[in-house]
């Protein structure tokens, strides 16, 4: 059966099958790339083809793989934690790798977000990579390699993951969870290239709320009332929470724009459910007052990082763009 349920990734999947076939695996890896491209899910298929009992691993179904899954394999550990990975932690592995498995022939150590390790845990770490037990795997899963020590990568096997083709998460989409045509496209476009990202505004009841919220605001800014700037900027209050995402969403509005004004192709576009209003703001703004709307929302964006004040942050941020607009 190999590996099930991933979403792309067919080239990684391909080479760590054929390394399970052949027996012929390293004692580290170190999966790199963004959330939600799959490395958890794949990690933990590879720990489950590593201590399969069955000829074609992981088969899903032997008593071993059925363990992992449950949570409940004895040699199987899986390390991650919401603040920092601590020495501690470390130490409690470097324990736990030196007793030989009883539950079958291999242990594998998975670290999710390894980059939370502190200097000291990495280089406890390191000591381990150094002389590992030849019955031991560890993986190691991080979004960027450079966020650890460059010793600790040298000593892995390195497989980094990649945003996959929008056109395998819309088939996901419409074979797996049901969307027509339409929506999985929508949604699709917005993943980025990430099933995870995918996945995480399928269950966001609000995120057509928030598209909508974003072209009603687009259409007042063209009418250039001050007035109905600020009781915009009141209005984003419901977006406090998430307001980092909303201003994505609002700056993939203008770039659509920009890219329709260009091209007429709605192709291109991430918000091709709304042609029809992208092709008429286009008609009203030209291409260097949107570039300047886009920087007003991106220095938007960073001074939001640095706690400036929420409320007159999205009054100043309407004002300047009905600003450009009205030029």
């Amino acid at each position: 059966m190999a590996f099930k349920g991933i979403v792309g990734q067919e080239r990684i999947l391909s080479y760590l099958s054929e390394a399970l076939l052949k027996n012929e695996t390293p004692h580290a890896y170190l999966f790199e790339g963004a959330d939600g491209l799959g490395k958890k899910a794949v990690a933990q298929q590879l720990a489950m083809g590593l201590i399969c009992t069955s000829k074609i691993k992981p088969c899903l179904k032997c008593n071993s793989c059925l363990k992992v899954v449950s949570g409940n394999h004895s040699e199987v550990k899986l390390i991650e934690s919401e603040g920092s990975i601590k020495i501690e932690t470390i130490r409690y592995l470097q324990k736990e790798i030196q007793l030989k498995p009883y539950e079958g022939k291999k242990k594998v150590f998975i670290i999710n977000q390894a980059e939370k390790m502190t200097q000291q845990a990495q280089n406890a770490l390191l000591k381990t990579l150094e002389e590992p037990p030849s019955y031991a795997t560890i993986i190691l899963i991080v979004n960027i390699s450079s966020s650890l020590l460059p010793t600790i990568v040298s000593r892995c096997q390195v497989i980094k993951f990649r945003p996959i083709e929008i056109q395998k998460i819309q088939d996901y989409l419409i074979h797996n969870k049901g969307l027509s045509y339409e929506e999985s496209k929508v949604i699709a476009l917005f993943s980025k290239g990430i099933i995870g990202n995918a996945l995480k505004i399928l269950e966001d009841e609000s995120f057509q709320e928030k598209r909508q919220l974003l072209v009603d605001i687009t259409k007042e800014l063209l009418r250039g009332k001050t007035l109905l700037a600020l009781e915009n900027g009141s209005l984003l209050t419901s977006q406090k929470n998430n307001i980092q995402e909303f201003l994505d969403l609002l700056a993939s509005w203008y770039r659509d724009i920009m890219i329709y004004k260009e091209t007429k192709e709605y192709h291109f576009i991430m918000n091709y459910d709304k042609i029809e209003e992208i092709n008429h703001q286009a008609s009203q703004v030209n291409l260097n007052k949107l570039k300047d709307i886009i920087y007003i929302i991106e220095d938007t964006k960073t001074k939001l990082k640095s706690n400036v004040n929420f409320q007159l942050n999205m009054e100043v941020m309407l004002l300047k763009m009905q600003e450009v607009i009205s030029w």
